[in-house]
């Protein structure tokens, strides 16, 4: 009977710590923020002619109508499924050119 109810015991707080373990959307916000923020200080024209940042698009507006979008990146197959704070964003591409010539860098 002892046995029983520290196995009961032991996966209901194995259940509650798995619970609490996601990052509040506030927190993701605010990674999500960061990751943009580093983008833009690594592009300067991006940065001389920011227009505005869209957190729920993920999206970057610069130099009248061009877009940055970012996508958050998909999941490991280790942490599919389970709860836990959601993977960070990465650049996937732009509708202009990142720099004032036209190249285009990332």
């Amino acid at each position: 009977m002892k046995l029983i109810k520290r196995v009961a015991i032991t996966v209901l707080l194995g259940w509650s710590v798995l619970g609490n373990a996601a990052l509040a959307p506030s927190a993701v916000h605010l990674r999500d923020l960061d990751t943009i923020l580093e983008f833009i200080h690594k592009h300067q024209y991006v940065a001389m002619s920011l227009e505005s940042i869209d957190l729920v698009s993920l999206t970057i507006y610069y130099n009248n109508n061009c877009e940055a979008k970012f996508v958050r990146s998909k999941p490991s197959l280790l942490s599919l499924g389970r709860p836990g704070p959601q993977p960070g964003i990465e650049f996937e591409r732009s509708t202009c050119p990142l720099t004032e010539t036209n190249e285009t860098s990332q």
